[in-house]
């Protein structure tokens, strides 16, 4: 019977390297390099552990080496600041953005994006702040952002619209060229919060030494996405990828390395 076992366990493994072998491999990854847009400053999912580091890590960066496995490719990354992500991916300069990055209608009329992981707002405060609760505690304050992150348009803007329909002063906005920086001026206090991504704020809150807090996390249903250029079927050989990961059982053990609910992995990658 022991026998009998481990020939079957034999048998299912060579076929199922036999169906990755033959997997479909989308056009941006056939010369056998797939080239990277990223910050590496967007802790647990894309950073580095020292500014020296030559290549990042984090979930994201674990993502896309098994899908380069998954199409036998190796990994080349291209640093810029989140409001060069587009615009690098959109000059050719890379192929594809892995980088805690939202599915949204407006950047989809251009590029593709396939979902990999869900994820919602937080906002972020001093851990001695306690005027900030719920977002219209934010009213006449000053928040810091991420330069070209979704938050001014699809949470601020409509904040300050149900403000002064109550003729209550707005949010004044203030851009930094990274999250690092706009968490760095709610330390010092020049701004009272700041927004980011649950995972990313609560991360970053778990290693400051009890400076930093989350008061207020918004209800979503957004999820994170690889972006690429529209070619042929990329998006769907993307989407197989990413099946195939989760039938491996992958994104579980990367929920549980980085101390994630695993069902923050459960998306519908064809929506």
């Amino acid at each position: 019977m022991i026998r009998l076992a481990s020939h079957a366990t034999l048998l299912a493994t060579i076929l199922l390297s036999a169906g990755l072998a033959h997997a479909e491999v989308p056009a941006f990854a056939a010369d056998g390099d797939i080239g990277v847009c990223t910050t590496a400053a967007f802790p647990p999912l894309t950073f580095k552990e020292s500014p020296a580091d030559a290549k990042p890590t984090g979930i994201d960066i674990e993502i896309v080496e098994a899908l380069a496995g998954l199409w036998n490719a190796k990994v080349n990354y291209t640093v810029t600041e989140f409001a060069g992500l587009l615009p690098t991916l959109g000059a050719g300069r890379c192929d594809v953005i892995v980088s805690g990055i939202y599915i949204n209608a407006k950047r989809r009329e251009t590029y593709d994006g396939v979902s990999y992981m869900k994820s919602a707002t937080a906002m972020v405060t001093k851990a001695g702040s306690d005027t900030i609760k719920v977002p219209e505690d934010l009213s006449g304050k000053v928040i810091a952002l991420e330069a070209g992150a979704y938050y001014k348009e699809e949470r601020i803007e409509p904040l300050n619209k149900a403000l002064a329909a109550k003729g209550q002063p707005p949010v004044e906005v203030q851009e930094y060229p990274t999250q690092q920086a706009a968490y760095q001026q709610v330390l010092v206090g020049r701004v009272d919060a700041t927004m980011t991504e649950e995972a990313e704020g609560a991360y970053r809150a778990s290693r400051s030494e009890g400076t930093l807090k989350l008061p207020y996390t918004w209800v979503s249903d957004f999820t994170y996405g690889i972006y690429s250029r529209r070619e042929g079927s990329d998006a769907a050989q993307v989407k197989a990828g990413l099946k195939t990961l989760k039938e491996q059982g992958f994104f579980g053990g990367v929920a549980k390395k980085y101390g994630l609910d695993p069902a923050l992995f459960d998306v519908d990658y064809d929506r």
